[in-house]
C-alpha cells in the first residue's frame, strides 16, 4: 500500500534534508565553510575584471554573489546537487517499489564515512562538482529514456557548470562525450535512448560556451581559463625537465627565461605564484608573449625528448590514479592572499572565518584517510573493469558501461592532472568516491535480480527496462 501523498512528500523532503545535513557536517562542525588557498583567486575575478591562472570566472561569480552569506549558499547548492545525482542513480540502478524512504540518507551517510565527499561539498572549491557532473553525464547519455524532462535539464546544467568551473573537469567530460559518441555506434545492442548522447554532448560543450561568455563579460577576453601551459611548465621545472631543455637551447633571443635559468625555484607553486619568480620577470602568466614563450619551451622539450615525456606521463598518471587521500583536507588556510581578498570584498565574514576550527588549529584526519578512504577507494577503482566485464558477459551491457566509463574517467582525470600539474590527492579524491558507490549500486541491483528469479518475480534492473516507471517518478519516488 502506498503512503498518503502528504506523508510521501514529507518523507521525501526529510530524507533530502538529512542527506544534505550529512554532507554539510564538516561546515557545521567547523562553524564556517572549509577554505582552501585558491578561494581568493576565484573571488577576485569579478571585482578586478581579470582572468586568473586556473581560477574560473564562472565559479568566481558564484562566490561573488554569495559572499554576503559567507558562501553558505554555495555549500548548500553543492550538497543539493550531490544528493540529487546520487538519488537519481539509486532510482535507476536500485529500483524498488515500495522503496525505503531513508535509503538515500543511508547511502549518503555511507559514502560520507568512507570517502572525502562531504569534505569536498563543504569546501569552497569547484572540486565538489566533478563527481556529480561525471555521473550526470552518464545517466543523461545512457538513461535519457528513464529521466523526466526536468531531471534532464538539471543534469545538463550540472554538467555545463562543472565543465565551466574547472578546465580539468571539462577535459574529463569532453573525453567521455567522445567515448559516448563512439559507443553510440552500438546503440541497438545497448538499447540506447537515441537522444541521450546528443543531449549529454550538448551539455558538455555548453559548459565551454558558458565559460567563454562569462570570460568576455568579466574580463573582455574571448579566452579559456588561462594557466594550463604555465602549470605544465611549473611541473617541468619541479622535476628538472625544463632546466634540461633550457641548458640545451639557451641562449635564445626568443626565450627570455634563459636569462633567469639559474633562478628557477624548486617548486612549481613558487614559479607560478611568487611575486619575484622568473615567470613574473618575463611578463607573467597572463602576458601573451610570455605564454607563447612557455608553449615554445614545452613543445621543444617534447620534441627533443618524446620518450622521456611519455614515460613521465605514464608514471605521473599511475601515481595520480592511486593518490586518493584526504588527510590534508582540514588544514588551516595557508595563503595570506586569500584572507587579504576577504578583507577587501567580504570583511563582515572575517570574524567567523578567523574563529573557525580550521583556522584555529589543524584537524588531523590522516588516520581515517589512510585506513578507510585510501584502501576502499583504490580497491573499488581497480575493481571497476572486472565488474564491467562480468556485467557485459552476463548480458547486462548497458549496466556494464557505468563501471567501464567511470574507470576511464578516473584514468583520464589522473592523466590530465598528473601530467599537467603533478600528483595531488585532492585531484583524484574528488572523483574516486563514485567507484564504491557504483559497485554498491550494481551489486544491489544484481542481488535484487537474483532474488527476483528465485522468488519467481519478474524483477528487472536498470539495464532491462523495468525501472522506467520508478525513474520517471522524480525525486519524490524516494519514499514511494
Amino acid at each position: 500500500m502506498n503512503e498518503p501523498s502528504g506523508q510521501t512528500a514529507f518523507s521525501s523532503i526529510a530524507t533530502y534534508a538529512i542527506a544534505i545535513a550529512l554532507l554539510c557536517a564538516p561546515v557545521l562542525w567547523n562553524g564556517f565553510p572549509l577554505m582552501f588557498d585558491d578561494v581568493g583567486g576565484y573571488l577576485e575575478r569579478w571585482p578586478t575584471g581579470t582572468l586568473g591562472q586556473g581560477r574560473s570566472a564562472v565559479y568566481g561569480l558564484l562566490l561573488w554573489i554569495s559572499r554576503g552569506s559567507s558562501f553558505v549558499p554555495v555549500v548548500l547548492l553543492q550538497a543539493l546537487v550531490t544528493t540529487f545525482v546520487v538519488d537519481r542513480a539509486l532510482t535507476l540502478f536500485a529500483p524498488r517499489t515500495p522503496r525505503s524512504p531513508w535509503l538515500l540518507s543511508v547511502v549518503i551517510a555511507a559514502i560520507s564515512m568512507t570517502s572525502g565527499v562531504a569534505l569536498f561539498v563543504s569546501k569552497i572549491l569547484p572540486d565538489a562538482w566533478a563527481a556529480p557532473a561525471v555521473l550526470s553525464l552518464h545517466l543523461l547519455a545512457w538513461y535519457r529514456d528513464r529521466l523526466t524532462r526536468l531531471e534532464c535539464i538539471a543534469m545538463a546544467a550540472i554538467i555545463a557548470f562543472a565543465g565551466a568551473s574547472h578546465m580539468a573537469t571539462f577535459g574529463v567530460l569532453a573525453g567521455l562525450s567522445v567515448l559516448n559518441g563512439i559507443a553510440w555506434l552500438a546503440r541497438r545492442k545497448l538499447q540506447l535512448a537515441p537522444t541521450g548522447i546528443v543531449n549529454s554532448t550538448v551539455a558538455v560543450w555548453s559548459g565551454l560556451a558558458l565559460l567563454l561568455i562569462v570570460n568576455v563579460v568579466v574580463a573582455g577576453r574571448l579566452s579559456l581559463t588561462p594557466g594550463g601551459e604555465v602549470f605544465l611548465l611549473g611541473r617541468m621545472i619541479e622535476d628538472g625537465t625544463a632546466d634540461r631543455t633550457l641548458r640545451e637551447e639557451c641562449p635564445r633571443a626568443d626565450w627570455h627565461l634563459c636569462d633567469f635559468r639559474t633562478e628557477l625555484p624548486d617548486y612549481a607553486e613558487a614559479f607560478i605564484f611568487d611575486a619575484n619568480s622568473p615567470l613574473q620577470k618575463i611578463g607573467g602568466g597572463n602576458d601573451p608573449r610570455a605564454r607563447s614563450e612557455i608553449a615554445s619551451i614545452i613543445l621543444t622539450s617534447i620534441r627533443r625528448h618524446p620518450i622521456d615525456h611519455l614515460g613521465q606521463a605514464i608514471a605521473l598518471t599511475a601515481r595520480q590514479f592511486v593518490d586518493v587521500g584526504t588527510g590534508g583536507a582540514m588544514e588551516p588556510l595557508m595563503a595570506q592572499h586569500a584572507r587579504w581578498i576577504f578583507t577587501l570584498y567580504a570583511p563582515k565574514m572575517i570574524p567567523a572565518f578567523d574563529a573557525a576550527r580550521q583556522q584555529t588549529g589543524s584537524v588531523d584526519v590522516s588516520r581515517w584517510s589512510d585506513w578507510v578512504v585510501v584502501p576502499m577507494s583504490i580497491v573499488a577503482a581497480f575493481a571497476l573493469p572486472a565488474l564491467a566485464v562480468v556485467l557485459w558477459r552476463a548480458g547486462r551491457r548497458r549496466d556494464a558501461l557505468l563501471p567501464a566509463m567511470l574507470f576511464l574517467a578516473l584514468l583520464g582525470n589522473a592523466a590530465i592532472c598528473g601530467f599537467t600539474i603533478g600528483s595531488s590527492d585532492r585531484y583524484q579524491a574528488r572523483l574516486v568516491w563514485l567507484a564504491p558507490l557504483t559497485i554498491g549500486l550494481l551489486m544491489r541491483s544484481s542481488l535484487r535480480r537474483e532474488f527476483g528469479r528465485e522468488a519467481g518475480f519478474g524483477v528487472t534492473g536498470a539495464g532491462d527496462g523495468g525501472a522506467a516507471a520508478s525513474a520517471h517518478a522524480g525525486p519524490s519516488s524516494v519514499a514511494t
